[in-house]
């Protein structure tokens, strides 16, 4: 296809120059902008009723027909045909490209598509080598005419292969009848993020056409026509594409990992503009030769794998209704746009050349601002993307039990927008907090009339009868001097929820004092991985700072408890701050271990009533998801957007790949690059492996390693014992 393109440009430019004039191009360059709109507009309706894979096999054997009729007219009316091949091709030729990439962006995910379209991309440019070699030894041997033909092949070869490429490619639902008519501009129109995209084409497009205009007609007046006007533009196209298959192997992947998909973009005007300073500082056809092709280099290497990763995260509908439009639509646009400037500019009497390069060095700098703050329009499309996926999966492909569940749970939250209902699921499952509206309910009673109850109170909870204490917990709200006293019962299983029901109702009262137990090192294990629940009805920044101390933590249960009570506290009540830093801190604490580590992460407190806090588990899926990822996500959920991180959450242990696929993506795109490298490989593969018989020496090490927390919690049962 990009060989066709790369020797179709040359053959197209060389037989238009040799029947007319360079002042006729700016001309011709707005009929076929408008010819190609309008196939745009025509392309983008017929895919909304036909699959991308279906329709362009037939468009490319179509193009290659018609190159065959254009041939065998070319010595009867060769101007006629030097006009209907520019057509075609600027026309036609961008359609084909379009519904190819459509192909592609259907067939992966758009994690998948990250990594293959920069390949599929090298392969198109190494392509368009061969291309331009074939067109410079046709006009060496043969002449322009003889072209056409060739080109008809390459064309019947793309159909049969994209035929082959489409049958990989999913079938995806478009959007209803009822949404047809205009259904492109309209999605364009209310989708900030396809409004940027579009500035983007519009502004780089028009920038292209002055600076092409600038070249051609440069060339025009170095060379004597016909065939040498020919071999000057395939040696050009060809060096071009040579020069687009180095960027493209060296730094075409970096710099989407590095940069990002939008600043990758974003490397193409800003070529322009160094390109344009220098062609005005050393006027003259070879400083122009550079600028025109450090652009079309930088469009090829960089632009194009980034522009097409752009569109991966869209919904199918909308990728079929608007993706010719931007593609094809925009890109005329800014072409008739391009040479009416270009006809405009031709009045000035003195340097045209100069003005039109500054004019695409301006355009550029729009241009590169304008794409620089499209990342976080994609971050955006992938979260609605995630969104999308989780609710149009068909249930019933999903054929095991934990897939389905997790799939079931996710639509159902879909359902509701995005609120979350787990508040709901706190007032089934846990005791009532304290209601801010009637503190008297957590009053402390410190009068004297109740010192010789709260004295026999005291005398209970410190005996180590079970029924006794629970009797005294339960008497009545705890007073001060009682919440020392039953900090410590948070260490004896029998008494321990009771006990963390009874400091509930004083917790607000004695914020302080819990957050002392809780971050001192000292403390009791048992009591610490405690406390995040009691502290859970503490709706105070205070509260919220402590904990976010004790993420910090030394012992795991003590970290994980406190992310879920932060993950509870910031949703009941979301005035309530996190310091952004200090979770980012937290989390790249827990991915900076190593596996051994991370997989050996255990509760010892399995099933307690902060269960339901969890932004990111549910039920089944806790079967299959380890606590150490589950930590990560939940913390990952104070400082990003919930809903989409539950679903990506969700995604990762799935067997649908483009739901895996996009939370990938999305979180590539969306955590700090330092978290993502250490993250990435404990979530490469999340759904459950077979396991393996491990050897004997290595249980026996891990065994080892753990001595230092089974001492520990054999000293915690003496001191209890002794006590």
């Amino acid at each position: 296809m990009i060989a066709f393109q790369t020797a179709g440009k040359a053959t197209r430019d060389a037989l238009f120059l040799s029947n007319f004039e360079p002042t006729a191009l700016p001309t011709m360059v707005i009929v076929a902008a408008v010819t190609s709109v309008l196939l745009a507009y025509v392309t983008s309706r017929l895919l909304l009723r036909s699959e991308p894979a279906r329709l362009m096999p037939i468009a490319f054997a179509g193009s290659a027909a018609l190159l065959m009729v254009e041939w065998a007219l070319v010595p009867v009316v060769r101007p006629l045909v030097a006009v209907a091949l520019y057509l075609h091709f600027a026309g036609l030729g961008a359609v084909l490209i379009s519904g190819f990439w459509s192909v592609v962006n259907e067939r992966f995910d758009p994690h998948t598509a990250k990594r293959y379209v920069t390949r599929i991309a090298t392969g198109g440019t190494v392509g368009g080598v061969a291309g331009g070699v074939l067109a410079a030894r046709v006009a060496d041997t043969l002449s322009v005419d003889a072209m056409l033909p060739i080109l008809a092949v390459l064309h019947l070869a793309c159909a049969w292969l994209v035929l082959a490429l489409g049958r990989g490619a999913r079938a995806e639902p478009g959007p209803s009848s009822a949404e047809e008519p205009l259904a492109g501009l309209r999605i364009i129109g209310r989708t900030p993020y396809l409004r940027a995209l579009v500035a983007v084409v519009l502004l780089t497009t028009v920038g292209e056409g002055l600076l092409d205009y600038v070249f051609k007609a440069g060339a025009h007046d170095a060379s004597g026509g016909g065939e040498a006007l020919l071999e000057l533009f395939a040696w050009f196209y060809t060096g071009i594409a040579i020069a687009a298959v180095l960027v493209q192997m060296t730094a075409a992947r970096l710099a989407l990992r590095r940069l990002g998909v939008a600043r990758t973009i974003g490397a193409l005007p800003l070529s322009v503009v160094f390109g344009g300073a220098g062609a005005l500082a050393l006027p003259g056809l070879p400083s122009i030769l550079v600028a025109r092709g450090g652009e079309a280099v930088m469009r090829n290497g960089l632009y194009r794998a980034g522009y097409e990763l752009l569109f991966a995260p869209l919904p199918p509908g909308e990728k079929r209704a608007t993706k010719a439009l931007l593609d094809v639509g925009a890109v005329r646009f800014g072409d008739i746009v391009g040479a009416a400037l270009v006809q405009i500019v031709l009045l000035v009497p003195r340097d045209p050349g100069a003005v039109l390069i500054a004019g695409a060095m301006v355009l550029s700098v729009g241009a590169a601002a304008v794409a620089f703050r499209l990342q976080q329009g994609y971050q955006g499309a992938l979260e609605r993307s995630l969104l999308y996926r989780a609710k149009q999966l068909d249930l019933s492909e999903a054929e095991d039990l934990a897939t389905r569940t997790a799939l079931l749970h996710t639509a159902g939250v879909l359902q509701t927008g995005l609120g979350d209902t787990t508040s709901e699921v706190l007032a089934a499952r846990t005791p009532a907090s304290p209601s801010p509206s009637a503190p008297a309910t957590i009053a402390v009673a410190d009068s004297p009339a109740t010192l010789d109850s709260e004295t026999a109170r005291a005398v209970a909870l410190r005996s180590r009868d079970a029924e006794r204490v629970r009797a005294a917990l339960g008497s009545g709200p705890l007073t001060r001097t009682l919440v020392g006293r039953v900090v410590p019962l948070l260490a004896w299983d029998d008494v321990a929820q009771e006990a963390v029901a009874a400091l509930r109702g004083v917790a607000p009262q004695a914020v302080g004092q819990l957050l002392d137990h809780l971050l001192d090192p000292d403390e009791e294990f048992a009591v610490r991985r405690r406390l995040p629940l009691v502290l859970a009805a503490c709706r105070t920044q205070r509260a919220v700072d402590g904990l976010l101390t004790a993420l910090g933590d030394a012992r795991f249960e003590v970290r994980y408890r406190t992310g879920r009570t932060l993950s509870r506290l910031t949703q009941l009540a979301p005035s309530l701050r996190v310091d952004p830093g200090v979770v980012r801190a937290a989390v790249l604490r827990e991915v900076q271990v190593d596996r051994g580590v991370w997989e050996s992460q255990r509760l010892l407190d399995a099933a307690t009533d902060d269960e339901a806090w969890s932004p990111v588990m549910d039920d089944l899926l806790r079967d299959r998801a380890d606590r150490s990822l589950e930590h990560v996500f939940t913390m990952l959920a104070l400082v990003y957007p919930r809903q989409p991180l539950k679903v990506a959450f969700r995604g990762l242990h799935t067997e649908d790949q483009l739901l895996r696929g996009t939370a990938l993506e999305y979180l590539e795109a969306s955590l700090p690059d330092d978290i993502r490298r250490a993250l990435w490989p404990f979530v490469r593969d999340q759904r459950r492996a077979p396991v393996k018989p491990r050897p004997s020496d290595a249980v026996l090490k891990e065994l080892l390693a753990s001595n230092a927390s089974i001492a520990l919690n054999l000293e915690a049962l003496k001191r209890r014992s002794d006590g």
